[in-house]
């Protein structure tokens, strides 16, 4: 029976992931997870793809009271209350994402840590600095099988992958075989599964250092050839929200229409 094994989330979109036991889920997604987002002197999205060092900040948020706090990796601690600016609106994957500049200490001491300059932006809503979809999900069967083509490099784990979701219990790519079906896991959440999830560039990278080590997607290729993309893993909507925690079981209640 596949079984939640991991859960990942960042309240700034590209730092690095926590990996709580349990996490509410909206229709946008885990509640305040990437409910930030950098951007460049030029309004437009930072992310590991330009940076991949900024996967070795840890962020944490608390929205009752609206502390955030940055931790970097000299030691470094940066925290405070949340003061909002000017309004923006960054380009996600296509989508207009409408926010507010983040006023206070954490811009310059990002773009020190970043040798550029860097701004952080708190979406208006929660969830909206998501990629494609709000719920990725991979199966420990599919990164098993992954590490088995590696020969001599790096240990491949389910961080590089940033998945919402790790599943046990699941063998290879059986999560390919359930897109168009709807997934609850836990007691309440359902996920409608739509997507097959295109790898990009931030998997080459090691998730503590952000340093290039390999080459994902090519190693994916290699067995799994696609004219478009390399894929690993599903994207999902969810179709009602609920609680999730570490070992919540995972059942397929809509199967995909074939």
């Amino acid at each position: 029976m596949p079984f939640v094994a991991s859960i990942f989330t960042s309240p700034v979109k590209s730092l690095a992931l926590d990996q709580p036991k349990s996490v509410t889920v909206g229709h946008s997604g885990i509640v305040e997870d990437r409910r930030f987002h950098l951007v460049d002197v030029e309004g437009r999205l930072l992310t590991q793809r330009q940076n991949g060092r900024l996967v070795q900040v840890q962020s944490l948020y608390f929205p009752d009271t609206e502390i955030l706090s940055l931790c970097f990796p000299d030691g470094q601690r940066v925290d405070g209350l949340i003061s909002l600016g000017d309004s923006v609106v960054t380009a996600i994957w296509g989508r207009h994402v409408p926010g507010k500049e983040v006023n206070g200490p954490w811009n310059e001491a990002l773009s020190d840590f970043c040798d550029s300059g860097v701004r952080l932006v708190k979406t208006d809503s929660p969830g909206e600095s998501f990629d494609e979809y709000p719920v990725s999900v991979l199966s420990q069967g599919s990164l098993d099988l992954l590490k088995s083509r590696v020969n001599g490099g790096p240990m491949l784990e389910g961080r590089r992958f940033r998945p919402t979701f790790l599943l046990g219990g699941c063998s290879a790519h059986e999560e390919d075989f359930w897109l168009g079906s709807v997934i609850k896991i836990g007691r309440d959440l359902r996920i409608k599964l739509v997507s097959p999830d295109p790898r990009c560039a931030v998997t080459t990278l090691d998730p503590d250092t952000g340093e290039r080590d390999i080459d994902v997607p090519k190693l994916l290729l290699s067995y799994r050839p696609n004219l478009r993309t390399a894929y690993f893993g599903v994207y999902g909507s969810v179709e009602s929200a609920g609680v999730v925690s570490l070992g919540d079981t995972v059942d397929l209640i809509e199967k995909p229409v074939l």
